[in-house]
């Protein structure tokens, strides 16, 4: 009996602790979301979770390590959040608007900004500057992945690594812009725009090395 009553509670003992860790990450999510980094404090996650002081620092022992596990949920979400948009942009048939308007429906999503917010709080504090950067490195490999299959009607062009890395770098100014004005017809006109100078991209000679 002594033997088989150990043998349960070590069954219990594990997933417990994980689904521990999973609640303090989805009440930090939660919050980074509702309420931005600033107000993202270790007791709103704790008040939000409904667990102990105790319980929170043996996950988190620091508010910064906190944030930056933060990363791994933010990008799970927006890779969700980009496969929804693939489903809805099926009808439309230029393979590369098709892509561009994938990564704009992502980039406007809260977990999105949620994650450009935790870059920009980053900039002035240098303990976060490195979490986030290792949590977006270990990332980068899923995301690679997702946006060589979004661009993979032009992947052999030789323009290809200028199309994808500027095509980021205007959904990320597009998502900022959100945050101000929610102007759907200017915002639009901005991805049409985008997608005729990609396409000029694609048929200029491509630059020297």
């Amino acid at each position: 009996m002594p033997n088989s009553t150990c043998a349960t509670d070590a069954t219990v003992d594990v997933p417990t602790k994980k689904s521990l860790k999973q609640l303090l990450l989805d009440a930090a999510v939660a919050a980074l979301i509702e309420l931005g980094v600033a107000r993202t404090t270790t007791v709103e996650v704790q008040r939000r979770a409904g667990v102990s002081r105790g319980a929170l620092l043996h996950h988190f022992p620091s508010h910064t390590l906190m944030l930056s596990a933060t990363i791994e949920e933010l990008v799970r979400r927006n890779d969700e959040a980009v496969r929804l948009a693939q489903q809805q942009m099926a009808a439309t048939a230029n393979p590369l608007e098709r892509a561009i308007r994938t990564l704009v429906s992502m980039g406007t999503q809260p977990a999105f900004l949620a994650e450009l917010e935790l870059w920009a709080t980053a900039r002035s504090d240098a303990e976060l500057l490195a979490a986030v950067q290792g949590a977006e490195r270990n990332a980068r490999k899923e995301r690679e992945r997702v946006i060589a299959e979004l661009f993979a009607s032009v992947q052999h062009n030789p323009n290809y690594e200028a199309v994808v890395a500027i095509s980021i770098e205007f959904v990320r100014g597009v998502a900022l812009s959100s945050v101000l004005t929610s102007n759907s017809e200017h915002r639009e006109r901005l991805i049409r725009q985008w997608v005729w100078a990609v396409e000029t991209l694609l048929q200029a000679p491509s630059p020297a090395n």
